[in-house]
């Protein structure tokens, strides 16, 4: 029998695939132990790969940091065919409930507060993350209320870009009381947020 031949991963395949093994074990040892313990040897002694091949593709222990971070973020989208808030019957104990499930590595949340706060300067690894990444969540949060109010559920004036902003400022301030306190409901006090930022009391 003709010996099945596999097509050989090029140079870009082979680089692509060490950076997201090294963002992967950089969140793990995260959630083991915060991201202030994590050391560029460690990861690399982790991936099994020299200190100077992780430095060639991460400069700085701050983009490892961000690695980690897309890393979690990419585990936290949800699968094809999910529905959406919508779609359920009652939206704000699904975006609670999705939350809870969400904030379950609570050193995985510091380093998300850390990076937000230090991603504010132009000049360091997480900004141009940050920058992205807030768009991309007012986006999708803004396409969020449009389905609300196509579906009865929010209040048809409430502009959907504002809707997104204040959700995301919302969200981001009870999250920082959650790691102050953690024994806060942060999804009940988010999707109580979210009630009140799309005035479904006010009636459609």
């Amino acid at each position: 029998m003709p010996t099945e031949t596999r097509p050989r991963r090029g140079p870009y395949g082979k680089t692509r695939g060490r950076v997201e093994t090294l963002g992967r074990v950089a969140h793990e040892l995260v959630v083991e132990a915060g991201h202030r313990s994590l050391t560029m040897a460690e990861v690399a002694r982790r991936a099994e790969l020299t200190e100077a091949q992780v430095l060639h593709l991460f400069p700085s222990r701050d983009h490892l940091l961000v690695a980690a971070l897309e890393h979690a973020d990419a585990r936290l989208r949800p699968e094809p065919g999910t529905p959406g808030l919508a779609e359920v019957p009652d939206p704000e104990a699904t975006l609670a409930a999705a939350i809870r499930a969400q904030h379950s590595d609570p050193h995985v949340v510091r380093l998300f507060a850390s990076m937000c706060a230090e991603g504010l300067d132009p000049g360091h690894p997480a900004h141009a993350w940050l920058a992205e990444r807030t768009r991309r969540t007012v986006a999708s949060y803004a396409q969020i209320l449009r389905e609300l109010q196509a579906a009865g559920w929010a209040h048809p004036d409430v502009d959907p870009e504002r809707f997104g902003r204040q959700l995301v400022a919302l969200w981001d301030g009870a999250q920082a009381q959650w790691l102050l306190d953690p024994s806060t409901d942060l999804g009940s006090e988010v999707a109580a947020g979210l009630r009140v930022l799309a005035r479904h009391d006010a009636g459609a």
